[in-house]
């Protein structure tokens, strides 16, 4: 397997090679050269501004313009630039009065071809070397940022387990007491619960009708558990399938109905749940009355672990495609979750 140093030193390689064949190359046929003097020529140019470039970009750059030292940068730029300014002229000045002979360019013509020439080719090796830079960053960037939010939801979905887990046990304990016979089949209901939540959830995404038999079991649980106090609408429209969904994106809502229902004794304790499809909208609606008295305690009585948790990953799975309202008049208390299916 190549690193990433190696693949660097080809690359560079790689380009010096393009770069000695295409002036040489140039050399020949332009100014009519042999072989040997075009290589000559190619060579001494690249010993000054592949020594310009390297300097720059391992010495001059880091060192000096890194650590703001700009004036620093700016000398020592200028040595180096005139030093391989210097380096071409008069290495080169010799062999072209050779070749050309009366017809060689003079001592100033070379100097300001020489400087333009080494400007030009540093300004090009510089930029494609920040492009290049720019482009690793960027990736770096995304990649951690991919990292990042992948952490959190599994950090997130951690935290699912226990929560589901202590309302559940908590549900069970409660209806042995009261029914024993009932409380054997929710112990069924929620041996599937647990089964789909530990080897089912591992994915991304699934179908959207293995949650609503998460919910489904969930809901029967629950209406076991508080028996007639508490009036129970549950309504799937039966184009609620064949499409998929993050898994237990939907029970934290759930849960927080059946847990702040209201408990009056002189009238009707109710839940409301429905959930439609009208592509490309998912909705989840939630109602349920609650005691007027909590009124103005919104923030201290419903924002728990488990809906923070199931903000925070619609905003990292669903971000742009998803709205959540949330109102409580004081009588009722109603969750509208809308979902974009891709």
């Amino acid at each position: 397997m190549i690193t990433g140093g190696v693949r660097r030193i080809i690359s560079h390689i790689s380009f010096w090679l393009v770069y000695f064949l295409f002036w040489t190359g140039y050399c020949m046929y332009s100014f009519d050269m042999p072989f040997l003097w075009g290589l000559m020529v190619t060579a001494t140019y690249f010993v000054a501004e592949a020594s310009t470039f390297y300097s720059c970009l391992y010495w001059l750059i880091p060192r000096f313009l890194m650590t703001r030292r700009y004036i620093a940068f700016a000398g020592s730029l200028l040595v180096v630039f005139i030093a391989a300014t210097s380096l071409t002229t008069f290495c080169l000045m010799p062999a072209l009065q050779y070749i050309f002979n009366e017809q060689a360019p003079g001592t100033r013509s070379m100097l300001l071809y020489n400087t333009l020439a080494n400007f030009y080719t540093l300004c090009l090796l510089i930029a494609v070397k920040s492009i290049k830079n720019k482009i690793q960053t960027d990736r770096k960037t995304q990649l951690n940022e991919k990292m990042r939010t992948e952490n959190e939801l599994r950090f997130l979905r951690s935290q699912l387990n226990p929560h589901f887990l202590f309302n559940a046990i908590n549900s069970i304990y409660i209806l042995i007491r009261k029914d024993p016979q009932a409380a054997s089949g929710t112990l069924a209901r929620f041996a599937d619960m647990l089964r789909y939540q530990l080897y089912e959830c591992k994915t991304e995404e699934i179908p959207v009708e293995k949650e609503v038999a998460y919910l489904n079991n969930y809901i029967e649980m629950e209406k076991l558990r508080k028996g007639n106090m508490v009036t129970t609408y549950y309504q799937v429209d039966e184009q609620v399938n064949r499409f998929s969904i993050v898994p237990l994106i939907l029970i934290p809502f759930v849960e927080n109905a059946f847990k702040h229902v209201s408990t009056f004794t002189d009238k009707d304790n109710q839940i409301d749940i429905t959930l439609t499809f009208s592509p490309p909208l998912f909705k989840l609606h939630v109602a349920n009355t609650v005691d007027d008295t909590i009124t103005g305690m919104e923030d201290k009585t419903y924002s728990g672990i488990g809906l923070e948790n199931v903000k925070r990953r619609l905003e990292l799975l669903y971000h742009g495609r998803h709205q959540l309202r949330i109102t409580n008049t004081g009588s009722k208390y109603e969750v509208l979750l809308s979902i974009q299916i891709a």
